[in-house]
C-alpha cells in the first residue's frame, strides 16, 4: 500500500472521527435542551388536562380534589398540585395539603396567576429534591381561581438524557464504520486517479509525450489530467520544433568547412565541429569538457584564445598550425555573452587559407617567371636588332644574328602557344567541354611513342612500350592524353643519358588504369616534387633553357589528367631516374 493512499485514507478517517467526536461531545448539550423542552411541553399538556378535569368537577373539597390528583398522577406519572389564587394548597398527589406551606411565592405559581404558563426548575421544599414545574391558571366565573401545577423530578429527565446519549453512542459505532468504508473507497478512487496521473507524468519525463492520461473521477482530478495532457501536447510540439532547429544547427555546424571551437570562460572545450578535429588532429567526440591545452597542442591557438577572452570585441589574426603539414589559418575570435551581457566563453573560427596563400605565391611566381621567360628572348632579339640596324646587316655575322633572332621568336611562339593551350584546357575543364569516350589505350601509347622515337633515336635511347594489345580500355580524349604522354616522353628523352632506356607501361590496377613513364636519367631531388607541376617551375633553369623547354609541359600534362578525372604523381631519386604515374578511373 503506497504512502499516498495511506495519507488520503488517514486524513479522511481522521476528519470523519473528529466530526463524530465533536458531535458526540456537543450532543449532551443539545440532548438536554431537547429533553427539557419536550418535558416542558409534556407537563404543560398534562396541566391542561388537569385543568380540564377540574372544570368538570362539582366538588372542590380537599378530598375530591385529592382523589382527582391521585387518579391523574397515576395515569400521567407526574406529581399534581391544586393551588388557590391566595397560594393555599388544596390538594397534592404526594403530600397532604395541610402539611404544605403557602405557594404564592413559587415562580411558576406567580406566573400562572398572571394568566400565563409558568415554568421553573427548582428544589422542592416539600420533597427536598429538584423538580421541573409547569403551572396553568384555573378560571371560575371568568376569573383566575387558582392554578393547576404538574411537576416531574429532574432525575427522570437525566435518565431520559442518559438513555438517548447511550443510544447515540451505539449509533455512532456503525456510523464510524460506515465513515471508514466510505473513506476507504474515496481514498482508493482518488489514489488510483492520482497514481494514473503520476504514471502519465513519469512517461512525459521519459520523453513519451504522445502518451495520454484517461481517467474518470471528480472534476478537479479530471481537470488536472486534461491539463497534463495539454502540457504534454504543447511540449511535444515545442520539442519537435526545437529538434528541427537543433538538427538544422547541428547539420550546419558539422557541414561548415571552417573549424569552429567553443570554450567556456575558463578555457574548457565545450563544443567543436569535425573541421576543427581535422585541422588540429583530434576526435571531436572525446574532446568535451577538457582543457583546450589537452586537446589542441598549439601555442598560437592557446594565445589567441587568451586574447579573445581578454578582449572586449572581435579579434582576427593569421596563425600557423603544424599537424604533419604546415597550414596557414585566418583566426576569428569573439566573446559569448549571456542574456545579461556577462561573458560566458569564447567562439573561435579558423579558416584554412593555405591554398589561397599557395595560389597567391604561385601567382607571384607565375608573373615573375612569365616576365623572366619573355624578357630573356625579347632582350636578345632587341640587342641583335640594334646591332643589325647599326650596320651589321650586310656584315659576315648577319646570318648568325638572324638565326638567333629566329630561334628566340620560335621560343616566344612556343611559350605563347603553351600558355594558350593551358588557358584553353582550364576553360574546357571548368566548363566540362572535354569529350571523353571509352577507347583502347594501346593506340594512344603507340602514337605518343612514335612521335618521340626520332628524338630518342638521335640520343641512342631505347624506348620500350609495355601494354596488352586492345585489352585495356578507359574513358579518354585520345588527342589530349596523347599530348600529355608526349610531354612526359619528351622530358624523359631530354633528361636521360645517351644509350639509356625509357619504359612506357600501361597496366590494370584494381579498377583503375595506371600509365607510367620511367627513365633512368639524372632524377629529381625530393624537395622539388611538390612544385614540379607548377607553371614555369624548373629544377635546373640553366639546363632547361638550354634544352629548349618552355616550363609549361608538366603543368599542361597535369590539367589534361585532371580533365580525365585522374591523378598524376612523380617518384624520383636523384641520380637514379624518375617514374611519372598517371592513374585514370576505369
Amino acid at each position: 500500500m503506497n504512502k499516498l493512499f495511506c495519507k488520503l485514507y488517514a486524513s479522511y478517517l481522521i476528519a470523519a472521527g473528529l466530526t463524530l467526536s465533536i458531535s458526540l461531545i456537543a450532543a449532551p448539550f443539545f440532548l438536554k435542551k431537547v429533553v427539557y423542552e419536550q418535558a416542558q411541553e409534556q407537563l404543560a399538556a398534562q396541566a391542561r388536562l388537569v385543568r380540564d378535569n377540574l372544570a368538570e368537577a362539582q366538588d372542590f373539597k380537599e378530598a375530591a380534589l385529592r382523589k382527582i390528583c391521585l387518579t391523574l398522577s397515576t395515569a400521567l406519572g407526574s406529581r399534581i398540585t391544586i393551588i388557590t389564587a391566595t397560594g393555599q394548597v388544596l390538594a397534592d398527589s404526594e403530600k397532604k395539603a395541610t402539611e404544605m406551606e403557602n405557594h404564592a411565592d413559587r415562580p411558576e405559581i406567580e406566573e400562572a396567576l398572571t394568566g400565563q404558563t409558568g415554568i421553573s426548575v427548582r428544589l422542592s421544599h416539600t420533597l427536598t429534591k429538584e423538580l421541573l414545574y409547569a403551572a396553568l391558571p384555573i378560571y371560575r366565573d371568568g376569573k383566575i381561581w387558582g392554578a393547576a401545577r404538574v411537576s416531574l423530578p429532574i432525575i427522570v429527565l437525566e435518565k431520559r438524557q442518559t438513555i438517548l446519549r447511550n443510544n447515540l453512542l451505539l449509533a455512532a459505532l456503525p456510523a464510524l464504520l460506515f465513515a471508514a468504508i466510505v473513506s476507504l473507497l474515496l481514498a482508493s478512487r482518488i489514489n488510483q486517479s492520482l497514481q494514473e496521473i503520476a504514471q502519465g507524468v513519469l512517461c512525459f519525463t521519459q520523453g513519451k509525450l504522445n502518451h495520454r492520461i484517461h481517467i474518470s473521477g471528480p472534476p478537479e482530478i479530471t481537470s488536472l489530467a486534461e491539463s497534463c495532457n495539454r502540457m504534454a501536447f504543447q511540449l511535444d510540439e515545442q520539442t519537435l520544433v526545437l529538434k528541427k532547429q537543433l538538427s538544422l544547427l547541428e547539420s550546419t555546424f558539422r557541414s561548415m568547412t571552417e573549424a569552429v571551437v567553443v570554450t567556456d570562460q575558463d578555457g574548457r572545450l565545450l563544443h567543436c565541429n569535425r573541421a576543427a578535429g581535422h585541422l588540429f588532429g583530434f576526435e571531436p567526440i572525446v574532446a568535451g569538457q577538457r582543457e583546450i591545452q589537452e586537446v589542441i597542442r598549439h601555442a598560437d591557438v592557446q594565445q589567441f584564445l587568451e586574447k579573445t577572452l581578454q578582449s572586449s570585441g572581435p579579434i582576427e589574426e593569421i596563425i600557423t598550425v603544424s599537424t604533419g603539414r604546415e597550414k596557414i589559418c585566418s583566426a576569428h575570435g569573439c566573446l559569448l555573452r549571456s542574456g545579461t551581457g556577462q561573458s560566458t566563453g569564447a567562439l573561435l573560427v579558423f579558416h584554412d587559407i593555405t591554398r589561397l596563400k599557395r595560389l597567391e605565391t604561385m601567382r607571384r611566381d607565375f608573373a615573375a617567371n612569365v616576365s623572366h621567360e619573355l624578357k630573356t628572348p625579347i632582350t636578345a632579339m632587341s640587342g641583335f636588332v640594334e646591332t643589325l640596324r647599326d650596320g651589321a646587316l650586310h656584315g659576315p655575322e648577319a646570318e648568325r644574328f638572324l638565326e638567333i633572332i629566329a630561334r628566340n621568336v620560335k621560343r616566344l611562339q612556343a611559350i605563347i602557344e603553351d600558355l594558350l593551350a593551358l588557358a584553353r584546357l582550364e576553360q574546357d575543364e571548368q566548363e566540362k567541354r572535354i569529350a571523353l569516350s571509352r577507347q583502347a589505350i594501346r593506340p594512344v601509347l603507340e602514337n605518343a611513342a612514335a612521335i618521340c622515337a626520332k628524338a630518342a633515336t638521335e640520343k641512342n635511347i631505347h624506348l620500350d612500350l609495355v601494354c596488352p594489345p586492345d585489352r585495356l580500355k578507359v574513358e579518354i580524349n585520345s588527342a589530349l592524353l596523347e599530348q600529355a604522354l608526349i610531354n612526359l616522353l619528351d622530358n624523359a628523352v631530354k633528361y636521360s643519358q645517351p644509350e639509356s632506356r625509357i619504359i612506357l607501361r600501361a597496366t590494370q590496377d584494381k579498377n583503375d588504369l595506371l600509365i607510367t613513364v620511367q627513365d633512368f636519367g639524372c632524377g629529381i631531388s625530393q624537395e622539388h616534387h611538390a612544385r614540379l607541376f607548377e607553371r614555369f617551375y624548373r629544377v635546373d633553369k640553366a639546363r632547361s633553357c638550354k634544352l629548349g623547354g618552355t616550363g609549361l609541359g608538366l603543368a599542361i600534362t597535369k590539367h589534361i589528367v585532371q580533365a580525365h578525372h585522374g591523378t598524376i604523381s612523380v617518384d624520383s631519386t636523384l641520380g637514379r631516374g624518375s617514374v611519372f604515374s598517371i592513374r585514370l578511373p576505369g
